[in-house]
């Protein structure tokens, strides 16, 4: 008799359909195909020589072998996760996932009195303007990003609700208190939630005429750091977010124009792993995230 253990994938692969009694379910755990999670079981079964699953065309069931391996597997793989979750959370490191401007432009400057509150950790910054995957990039503990749909394994809190307005440098908007015949300043969205976020529907909002050569006198920036930064230097006036231009306009660089009118957003949401919700380190974090959320 062999003593050689099956594959890994092929052991979580049936794990995940026997707890969860589904070939497609068990698939979008792992973020694979059910095609790929049917191959993996039957390459398990010709490998113990024995049968794990009965299948009929809406349903499978698990057999007495299937039953009896099954349990084991469940409280094996729980054990690996504590395990590592543990070990993880002994680390002092910090490792976040977001975008380059809502780092730079509100996570960034509150550090400070994050890490005076708590010098045990070190916060390492991922930023990009594309999403995560938290299930299968375990380096990453949280990420912030606009709401979306929910992912199985992932839990979320809501931090901040963001509206869009018009700002500009005081001496500009001094200038120009009327914002005619000058330039207008908006972010290529990467997103198609905010696709109702432009210069147009600012302008329908304000009840402002728009015309042809309005619209052509848009300049467009990728980022929203680079957008706001042309504002400051008085380039012309932007469309920005109420929660990335707020350090801005305390410090006196941006002040708003017409600031009642506001485009409604999106809102910020913290993810990170179900199995890490008692991470000491996420925790801590979290609960400060929180904090600071409610004050802005």
């Amino acid at each position: 008799m062999s003593h050689r253990l099956p594959s890994l994938s092929a052991l979580r692969a049936f794990e995940a359909a026997a707890r969860l009694g589904s070939f497609k379910q068990a698939a979008d755990e792992l973020s694979v195909t059910p095609t790929a999670i049917s191959h993996q079981i039957k390459s398990l079964e010709n490998q113990l020589k024995i049968k794990l699953f009965v299948r009929s065309a809406r349903m499978i069931e698990l057999t007495e072998s299937g039953r009896i391996i099954a349990p084991t597997l469940s409280h094996t793989f729980h054990d690996i996760r504590q395990a590592i979750n543990i070990a993880r959370s002994h680390s002092n490191i910090i490792t976040l996932s977001t975008t380059p401007s809502f780092a730079a432009l509100f996570l960034v400057p509150r550090l400070v009195d994050f890490y005076q509150l708590f010098p045990q950790y070190s916060v390492q910054l991922h930023t990009s303007t594309k999403t995560v995957d938290l299930r299968e990039n375990r380096n990453i503990d949280l990420s912030i990003r606009y709401g979306g749909k929910k992912e199985n394994g992932l839990a979320f809190i809501p931090l901040l609700d963001e509206t869009f307005g018009v700002y500009g440098s005081p001496e500009l908007i001094k200038i120009n208190p009327d914002f005619s015949d000058i330039q207008l300043i908006e972010t290529r969205w990467q997103q198609d939630i905010l696709s109702e976020v432009s210069w147009e529907r600012w302008m329908q909002t304000a009840g402002i005429s728009n015309s042809n050569d309005e619209e052509s006198n848009v300049i467009f920036f990728d980022e929203e750091l680079h957008m706001l930064q042309a504002a400051i230097a008085a380039k012309g006036i932007a469309l920005a977010s109420s929660i990335l231009v707020k350090d801005y306009l305390e410090r006196g660089l941006l002040q708003p124009v017409m600031p009642a009118v506001q485009l409604t957003g999106q809102h910020y949401e913290a993810l990170f792993l179900e199995i890490n919700e008692d991470n000491q380190k996420i925790r801590d974090f979290l609960n400060w995230l929180k904090g600071i959320s409610n004050r802005s």
